[in-house]
């Protein structure tokens, strides 16, 4: 006796098995993919920070040491800036810095005559939705 199968089709069951097998292995695909594509927009959120806080260094290192925008004569708190550009937050500190100790002077300068030689430019950039970070970048000019 010679038994044959009839395969015109799938049964309800090879079907319900091979959804379940396929979804098993998308799942997980899935969610790297999702996560690759987090990971790589909280890199490129960091980059475009680091890049407008070293575009904003460049013009502080460009200029001189006696020009206007770096005065910063009377306060301790130096010459401070904010401003927003695009969707972030620029804030930009020039102060005397005593060279021998690299901190604030003691007396600090209210003219030419007691200038230390030495400003410490600081350059603050974050996102207003503080994603991607906040950059502090570090200058020290002298003359």
């Amino acid at each position: 006796m010679r038994f044959t199968r009839n395969n015109q089709g799938l049964s309800l069951t090879e079907l319900l098995i091979s959804i379940v097998v396929i979804s098993t292995a998308l799942v997980p695909i899935i969610g790297f993919y999702n996560a690759s594509l987090r990971q790589t927009n909280a890199t490129n959120q960091k980059s475009r920070v680091m890049f407008l806080a070293e575009e904003e260094m460049e013009k502080f290192v460009s200029i001189g040491y006696r020009d206007p925008s770096l005065e910063c004569f009377a306060t301790t708190a130096g010459n401070v800036s904010f401003f927003e550009k695009n969707e972030f937050l620029v804030k930009t500190q020039v102060v005397f810095i005593d060279p021998m100790t690299m901190e604030l002077p003691t007396l600090y300068p209210v003219n030419n005559e007691d200038d230390p030689n030495l400003k410490r430019i600081t350059v603050s950039v974050a996102r207003k939705d503080n994603q991607g970070g906040q950059v502090d970048l570090v200058y020290y000019k002298s003359p």
